[in-house]
């Protein structure tokens, strides 16, 4: 872990590192939450798209995808739907 000092502006604002907006690929107008956890202060980023940052999170190794099951069902209807 890397300790980084930053100093407190009157206003209450800090300036992150630019190595650590580089490694997290902050941008100017990215959100961040601010959280306390056990007397210390966390800052952790917002995604841009949260919807995007869920994908893939509660799949299952071997699990088949939702695309792949999606297809499936479509193209046994297009069979049905021929006879």
């Amino acid at each position: 872990m890397i300790v980084i000092k930053v100093t407190l502006s009157e206003k209450g604002q800090i300036v992150l590192p630019v190595a650590l907006r580089n490694r997290y690929g902050l941008k100017k107008g990215d959100k961040l939450a601010v959280e306390e956890v056990e007397g210390a202060i966390l800052l952790r980023p917002i995604p841009r798209n949260p919807l995007l940052a869920l994908r893939g999170k509660y799949r299952t190794k071997g699990q088949e995808k939702l695309t792949d099951i999606l297809l499936r069902e479509r193209r046994l209807d297009r069979e049905r739907e021929e006879w």
